[in-house]
């Protein structure tokens, strides 16, 4: 639906994900390629990169001046950032913004929220789908959406992220590894910088699932309101045994 209504403002049919991101990279040179080719960009395979001060201002400006559609895929993040959108904590305001299961705790829901400006356009898109009429998905999504708000799920989210990142590069340290966090800490990316192979921190992650503690290598880590201080507790002691064992194999 996103694309058709994009499709579908006046004069606008071509997409600029930023490249890099998870759509893409942004790069300087972006600035000087309006109007834009047809076409799309891929993600690499890198470190989270934080946005430096005026990156989305920057963004922002050049859709305003060109007249393009800002879309935000705020799927993943959703409001693990801030309640009101990924784009509040960064200052900027998009056109439209994508959610999805994190609405509902899970349950399958999904909504475009956008600008006044683009309502005509949406009223002429015919789109349907097997998410759009289950009451349970709404009910769960009404009861989340007050408990987030209730508890301040973000800030939650982001001071429970801290505790266990901090404990954990502290704990690689200890074992002689270089453990790199990038992202923010509710929605983290790690990875042990000392084999470029990335086979040991492959090995490590390895060696904490199974122990119990379901360690992705090669994604995103998700925090969640659910983690308690004994959660995380449990998992720095899998970790701190899991290091012991890496290094045990690979000195």
């Amino acid at each position: 639906m996103l694309r058709r209504l994009r499709a579908g403002a006046p004069g606008r049919t071509r997409h600029a994900p930023g490249k890099g991101r998870w759509k893409g990279r942004w790069r300087p040179s972006f600035s000087k390629t309006f109007p834009l080719p047809p076409g799309f960009s891929v993600p690499v395979f890198a470190d989270n990169e934080m946005p430096a001060q005026g990156y989305w201002q920057t963004i922002e400006s050049l859709c305003r001046r060109h007249g393009i559609v800002l879309i935000v895929d705020d799927i993943r993040h959703g409001f693990r950032l801030d309640m009101r959108g990924s784009h509040e904590a960064f200052g900027f305001r998009p056109d439209l913004i994508c959610l999805c299961k994190v609405l509902a705790n899970g349950y399958p829901i999904s909504a475009l929220l956008g600008a006044d400006s683009l309502k005509d356009e949406a009223a002429k898109v015919f789109h349907t789908g097997s998410y759009w009429f289950s009451a349970v998905p709404m009910a769960a999504a009404l009861a989340n959406l007050r408990l987030m708000k209730e508890m301040d799920a973000p800030s939650r989210m982001q001071e429970t992220g801290r505790r266990l990142l901090n404990s954990l590069v502290d704990l690689a340290r200890d074992y002689g590894y270089d453990l790199k966090v990038t992202g923010a800490p509710s929605m983290p990316y790690l990875r042990i910088t000392d084999d470029p192979s990335l086979m040991l921190h492959q090995d490590w992650c390895g060696e904490c699932t199974r122990r119990g503690a379901y360690f992705t290598s090669h994604h995103n880590w998700f925090l969640s309101t659910a983690h308690t201080e004994e959660d995380i507790r449990r998992t720095l002691e899998i970790a701190q045994d899991a290091f012991r064992v890496v290094e045990e194999k690979h000195g």
